[in-house]
């Protein structure tokens, strides 16, 4: 803390020297720079230069230093005529200039000598060529958007055509698609909403992003894929930089219809195989939006409103031996959600701009991934976010302080407001909860926990109550600022942020109990090898309290050396107060961009990038210390029923029979109430705690070197190489893990040997029986690496086509330690025995997209993805060396005697991890438009879009449980051909 205060006080000294009181990231802006010159190549110095935004009228302006050089930071995208002007020279005028999210757009411009009068008229785009970035990414324009099709009407579908990003492979989901780059976690990654932050904290899981953007509210995005500045930080996977819609001078919005139904739909490839029909499903999207100005060249305002309303198919194949319990259906499950949109631009004056935005999404999700878990109906899970919602809110002011320097202040608010639990502890209409008020856990309905009945997993199914009910109420609140300073050559960027995390996680994992079976058999009684072979709950207190802040700073030069030589130095500190050991995170960031011509562009970079922890990990501490208010009670593993006899391990593992479903037997009940009644008091001691140890903020070295060149007039290639090194990895690592003890025999050590100087456990219980003690580590053996070839391919729109393809040929590998560190390995004695494929290895992925304006209002647009697979993990379904995890690969010899091990071996005859290949995946989609104009640029437009139109069979990765029935089989196949009809009217 006190290298904190430091820190702070020589940042506080140099904030105290500048005209501003708080510093920021620039995010949703971009820049325009470039030098002026006369006809002999000489620059000029005194030049006006102004910027006006064709559709709003805003106006920048700045004059040229003696260098002849001019920059215009914290620029709005859009579209810029320029004037530059000079007593003695005609005035040179250039418009359709677009300027794109986080671009730095060079224009130099040559004024002829001449009178002020004499006026010089280009109409031109900017160069495709952003010859002085060094960062590795691309842009999705808003004519992307428009024009491509977006199966779901996701916000970042078309991220599947950006080099160096893959989505994760499995069916999906209602969040979204989830995007790893470069092999790393999909957690890994930063979403910006107009500069502000918006990404989940609690989880870091799904798609990354906590408040849901729609579409239509998207006016583009930036993607970010490496070697990033230093305004960026909080991760090392990619930044997604997105900038909603604003209003303009004249008042313009759009209504929408779109509509897709099974009854336009190709039949799922399992059902097809067993001669059955699809049930009703599809997604009706109903929109509206309306911007304009409330007073011209100043103030105007953006609203949108949309209405989502899905029947998500789901479809579902099981192997014979798992019914009655779970029989192969096809049906739909409801999906509904509200999204609310508004932002207000206001500029006071060419000095001051000032705008808010604010999002409110309100969503009801029944069985989000039902079909990829395998899921029965009666294990559906619930999902709401009842109103307001999840809310995005964000202020922002720009103050243009004369002409070399720019301030922009942000303060932001993002909000979770979510309840998940069995269909049962909802309401009947599902649009209200009763599980959550004032900390009390009401969803029971009165009803004990033990009363409940519990869920069941079987090697192919999950079926009984969706076992984990919870949620969160978890709000952040941030503050971020930046100083841009232009003298000579160098745009100097100075900035801090702060935020605070804070709120209540509700965790009920296996809240009601959670049966786990060897096989498929419904529960016999009479019957020893259908009996569970492990069974937990959780007991004590939901409600875990979830703090953290956390701040940055950051300094930045773009240091324009020369004409064809752009050097961007940076440095960046970040600081998290819930990690313990680092306190003192400075990354350093290098980009060299070296520009012969305006056509060409060779770059390098180097940068180290922290990764912030999630929120939920304080969390898991509160509730796993060695006198925590909660407990998880679990009997290990029994492989008695395996061998036809009765489990003997524990009484809960004797249940009774409910229809062949097992339900908590009276002897339980009364060891688990007895439980219950000591948690939280000074005599109960949690014999499998989670403690904290030597966590540090992860991080990563990424290197990358690459070309870009504009190949024809408008047409652009480029090639990067990148490798990326990851250390101070986060994992969970059983301290007191079975292994050789001195007196000759396997077992665990117990606090003399794990905790020796009784850091860790109190003396009250170091006499406890403990079982597992995980502990979350910054391990070197946790480290990983990527190496990547990215070629992308990028043409304008010319002659009424454009077009993009991407090519990334990849190797990523780690240790799958997993989305907030929380997976486990194998060997806990030396977890890089799990070094191996990442979950997230895609070696080939080829995507190309394009569009064509065929014929008076008659356009066409299409995606076509290539994927090459995420891997497999092969693994017995037991618990084979008694350390209470089902992640034991096979071994030659031992688990290959009934059938083959798929996977190749490592030395010891060990399956590796992650060795069997993951299922390629092929889709190609089309857009068919026709916009009738009428009156008064109005329009009338008719959308055909078809996803994976050429009904290729998608595959799901095949099942890698060897004790499951279906194992090395595929029982689930992506969506079959589907159709979407649309009608719009814009004005």
């Amino acid at each position: 803390m006190r290298r904190v205060v430091v820190v702070s006080l020589v940042v506080g000294a140099l904030l105290s020297i500048l005209p501003v009181t708080h510093l920021f990231a620039q995010g949703a802006l971009a820049e325009v720079n470039g030098t002026v010159a006369d006809q002999s190549g000489a620059v000029l110095p005194g030049v006006t230069v102004t910027l006006t935004e064709e559709t709003t009228g805003l106006v920048r302006t700045v004059i040229t230093n003696e260098a002849g050089r001019w920059v215009l930071p914290a620029l709005q995208p859009g579209r810029y005529a320029v004037k530059a002007e000079l007593a003695g020279f005609q005035t040179q005028n250039r418009t359709g200039v677009v300027v794109n999210v986080g671009q730095a757009v060079t224009l130099n411009l040559s004024l002829p000598v001449g009178g002020l009068s004499d006026q010089v008229t280009v109409t031109g785009e900017a160069p495709l060529v952003e010859v002085t970035q060094t960062q590795v990414g691309t842009n999705i324009t808003g004519q992307n958007i428009d024009a491509l099709p977006t199966a779901g009407r996701q916000q970042y579908a078309l991220l599947q055509l950006v080099p160096g990003l893959t989505p994760t492979l499995a069916a999906g989901s209602f969040e979204g698609a989830q995007y790893s780059a470069g092999g790393q976690s999909t957690s890994n990654n930063v979403f910006m909403v107009d500069g502000a932050y918006n990404n989940d904290d609690r989880t870091q899981s799904g798609p990354g992003m906590q408040t849901r953007m729609t579409v239509d509210t998207t006016a583009e995005y930036q993607v970010l894929v490496h070697d990033f500045g230093a305004e960026y930080g909080g991760a090392a996977g990619a930044v997604i930089n997105a900038v909603t819609k604003g209003g303009s001078n004249q008042f313009h919005g759009r209504a929408a219809y779109y509509l897709q139904d099974s009854k336009l739909d190709a039949t799922n490839y399992f059902l097809k195989l067993a001669g059955s029909k699809p049930a009703k499903s599809g997604i009706k999207t109903m929109l509206a939006n309306i911007g304009g100005p409330i007073i011209q060249n100043k103030m105007f305002f953006f609203a949108n409103v949309e209405r989502l309303r899905i029947r998500q198919a789901a479809d579902l194949l099981y192997p014979k031996d798992a019914a009655p319990l779970a029989v192969s259906y096809s049906t739909f499950l409801p999906v509904g959600s509200e999204n609310y949109f508004g932002r207000l631009d206001y500029q006071i004056n060419q000095s001051n701009n000032v705008s808010v935005r604010a999002v409110f999404d309100v969503n009801r999700v029944n069985g989000q991934d039902h079909v990829v878990q395998l899921r029965t109906l009666q294990a559906l899970r619930i999902e709401r976010v009842p109103p307001p919602g999840e809310t995005f809110i964000n202020g922002q002011w720009l103050r243009v302080m004369g002409n070399r320097m720019v301030n922009e202040f942000r303060m932001h608010r993002v909000n979770e407001n979510l309840q998940v639990g069995d269909q049962r502890m909802f309401d009947t209409a599902g649009s209200n909860t009763t599980i959550f008020k004032d900390n009390q856990f009401l969803g029971l309905k009165g009803t004990d926990q033990f009363d409940f009945g519990s869920g069941q997993a079987h090697p192919d199914y999950l079926t009984g109550p969706y076992a984990s009910p919870g949620g969160a109420n978890v709000t952040t609140t941030l503050f971020t600022e930046q100083l841009t300073f232009t003298p000579t050559k160098h745009t100097l960027k100075v900035g801090v942020g702060a935020s605070k995390n804070g709120g209540v996680n509700i965790v009920g994992t296996n809240y009601v109990g959670l049966f786990s079976f060897a096989g498929n058999a419904a529960f016999d009684p009479a019957n020893p090898s259908t009996y569970p072979n492990r069974f937990s709950m959780q007991l004590g207190e939901l409600f875990r309290p979830m703090k953290d802040w956390r701040m940055n700073y950051y300094v930045s030069d773009k240091w324009q050396a020369t004409r064809m030589l752009t050097l961007s130095l940076g440095v960046r500190y970040d600081y998290q107060h819930e990690v313990p050991l680092t306190k003192n995170a400075y990354s350093p960031r290098l980009g060299v961009a070296l520009a012969p011509n305006e056509r060409t562009l060779f770059r390098a970079g180097a940068g180290k990038f922290y990764q912030y922890q999630s929120t939920a990990i304080p969390a898991n501490l509160f509730a796993g210390a060695v006198n925590a208010p909660v407990f998880t009670f679990d009997t290990g593993q029994d492989n008695n029923p395996t061998a036809g006899r009765l489990p003997t391990r524990d009484v809960c593992l004797l249940p009774v029979n409910n229809a062949g479903q097992a339900e908590i037997s009276p002897a339980c009940r009364a060891q688990l109430a007895a439980t219950r009644s000591l948690v939280g008091t000074p005599a109960f001691v949690n014999i499998e705690p989670v403690l904290d140890g030597n966590r540090r903020l992860p991080y990563l070295w990424s290197y990358d070197v690459g070309v870009q060149r504009e190949i024809f007039t408008g047409m652009a290639v480029t090639v990067d190489v990148v490798a990326t090194r990851g250390y101070d990895q986060l994992g969970r690592i059983d301290i007191n893990e079975p292994r050789l003890l001195a007196n000759g025999t396997i077992g665990r050590p117990g606090p003399a040997v794990f905790d020796p100087n009784g850091t860790l456990i109190p003396a009250s219980a170091r006499n406890a029986a403990f079982l597992r003690v995980l502990q979350y580590q910054s391990n070197p053996a946790f480290n990983f690496d990527s190496k990547a070839l990215e070629v992308s391919l990028n043409r304008r729109m010319a002659n009424r086509w454009s077009g993009r393809a991407a090519y990334t040929l990849s190797k990523a590998r780690d240790v799958g330690t997993g989305v907030r560190g929380e997976a486990r390995v194998v060997n806990d004695l030396d977890p890089r025995t799990d070094y191996g494929l990442s979950d997230f290895d895609n070696r080939h992925a080829f995507t190309a997209g394009g569009n064509w304006d065929a014929w008076r209002g008659l356009g066409a647009g299409a995606t076509f993805r290539f994927y090459s697979g995420n891997p497999v993990n092969e693994t017995i379904g037991l618990d084979a060396n008694g350390d209470r995890d089902n992640t034991d690969r096979p071994v030659k010899g031992i688990n290959d005697l009934t059938k083959p091990i798929l996977s190749p071996l490592d030395a010891n005859g060990v399956a590796i991890r992650n060795g069997i290949p993951g299922s390629h995946k092929t889709l190609l989609d089309l857009r068919l438009q026709y916009v009738v104009k009428l009156q008064n640029q109005r329009t009338a437009g008719f959308f055909l879009e078809v996803y994976n139109a050429l009904n290729h069979v998608n595959f799901n990765n095949v099942i890698g449980n060897r004790n499951a029935s279906s194992f090395g089989q595929s029982i689930v196949a992506d969506t079959a051909r589907q159709m979407q009809l649309g009608v719009r009217y814009t004005f």
